[in-house]
C-alpha cells in the first residue's frame, strides 16, 4: 500500500463502503492483469476473493496497489477538435445578433414603462 498517494481514496478514505460499480471495476482489472500474465492463479483467486468480500476503501488497498496505475484523467473541455492543421490559427467568430436582441430588449422595456406611466396619469 505503501505505493499508493496520500491523495488515493483508498488511503484517504479507508472507511467509505466499497461500491458495486468499484468492485466490479477493480475485478475486470485483475482480470486484464491475469490475462496478460502478471499475476499467477493462486495470487489472482486470493485478490478477487479479497475485493468481493471487502466492504470498505482500505479493504481493497492493498490490492489497488498491486494493479498498474489507472489513468484517472480525461480530455479538458476547452479542448475541441479542431479542422485545421496542429499550430495554425483558427478564424474568429463572427458576432452574432447579440446587440439586435439587447435593442429589441430595451425598446420593450421602455415601452411597457411608458404605458405603466400613462395608466397611472390617467387614473
Amino acid at each position: 500500500m505503501d505505493n499508493l498517494p496520500i491523495s488515493s481514496k483508498y488511503r484517504s478514505r479507508p472507511l467509505e463502503p466499497l461500491s458495486d460499480g468499484e468492485r466490479e471495476e477493480l475485478a475486470g482489472r485483475l482480470n486484464e492483469e491475469f490475462a496478460r500474465g502478471a499475476i499467477d492463479t493462486d495470487d489472482y483467486r486470493a485478490m478477487l476473493d479479497r475485493v468481493f468480500a471487502a466492504r470498505t476503501l482500505g479493504e481493497v488497498a492493498e490490492v489497488v496497489a498491486t494493479l498498474p496505475a489507472k489513468d484517472t484523467f480525461a480530455v479538458p473541455a476547452v479542448i475541441e477538435s479542431g479542422t485545421v492543421a496542429p499550430g495554425e490559427l483558427v478564424p474568429a467568430k463572427q458576432p452574432g445578433n447579440k446587440g439586435a436582441l439587447m435593442v429589441a430588449a430595451g425598446l420593450g422595456t421602455g415601452i411597457a414603462a411608458i404605458i405603466l406611466l400613462l395608466v397611472l396619469i390617467i387614473l
